[in-house]
């Protein structure tokens, strides 16, 4: 028996009822007076268990029970049912011109704004199928299996995913994008394309992307002091460009001043002094 604590409310979204005890006492004792072995007595909610358990691959051993037979027969009639039940390699298309309101909600915006938009999407949806109490409680650049996936909540972030969008995700998901940073910019890219950004804007995009990266590393982590003497490397010569850019300008307008004007500015820089 499960205990108030949760441990219910788990086993349901799973699939997984509990059973009234006396009855599952009755079918435990004609399980073992029968002589078979191997046989398991539980109240199944297959509709909820089987895209779960068997979103990352194939299931032999369910298969051939009639109740997942004819669940995934009924669903495979069906237009779209192949993802339905999580199967890999599901299509990922865009809704069309009447998709849902979260598109229609996109339509004025910029590139940045929708790819901020859908980001907050992606971390509010994990939040949601995790528990947590917004999505300032997801870090976009944390492994979504650090963050405590498995293959349910899987399945339930793809579902809400694809209802917001119309988009037809794979319950593979956050195993083919790991992240939700990685999974936002998947989903930006398939309903918006994959726009032409100038370098300038993409070299700010991927320090965005790192200082997100960084900000997910623990302070106990010993790879901080990598990143920190990497990252003062990086200053100390951009720095250096900087100072060689300057004394490089001021040299070409010596080269270029007259004689007076050198003798100008010379006595400027005396009475200063």
């Amino acid at each position: 028996m499960v205990e108030a604590d949760g441990s219910e409310e788990h086993l349901r979204r799973r699939g997984l009822k509990p059973m009234d005890p006396a009855l599952a006492v009755e079918a435990l004792g004609a399980a073992v007076g029968g002589g078979e072995a191997g046989v398991v007595v539980a109240d199944m909610d297959w509709e909820r268990f089987v895209p779960a358990f068997t979103s990352g691959r194939p299931s032999p051993l369910l298969e051939d029970l009639p109740e997942v037979a004819a669940l995934t027969r009924g669903s495979s009639d069906s237009p779209g049912s192949s993802d339905s039940l999580g199967s890999p390699g599901s299509s990922r298309q865009a809704v069309g011109d009447e998709g849902p309101s979260f598109l229609n909600g996109l339509a004025d915006a910029s590139a940045v704004e929708r790819s901020q938009a859908v980001l907050d999407l992606v971390r509010t949806h994990t939040a949601a199928v995790l528990g947590l109490r917004g999505l300032r409680s997801v870090e976009p650049a944390k492994a979504f299996r650090d963050l405590g996936f498995d293959s349910l909540t899987a399945v339930e972030l793809r579902n809400g995913l694809n209802a917001e969008t119309g988009m037809q995700l794979p319950a593979t998901l956050v195993f083919d994008y790991p992240t939700p940073q990685l999974l936002a910019e998947h989903v930006d890219d398939t309903l918006f394309g994959a726009a032409e950004v100038e370098p300038e804007q993409a070299l700010l995009a991927d320090l965005d992307r790192l200082a997100s990266a960084i900000s997910g590393i623990s302070q106990e982590n010993e790879v901080r002091g990598l990143v920190e003497a990497r990252l003062r490397s990086m200053l100390s010569g951009l720095g250096g460009v900087a100072e060689g850019e300057a004394k490089s300008a001021v040299s070409q307008q010596l080269d270029a001043a007259t004689d007076d004007e050198i003798f100008d500015f010379i006595n400027q820089e005396l009475g200063r002094s």
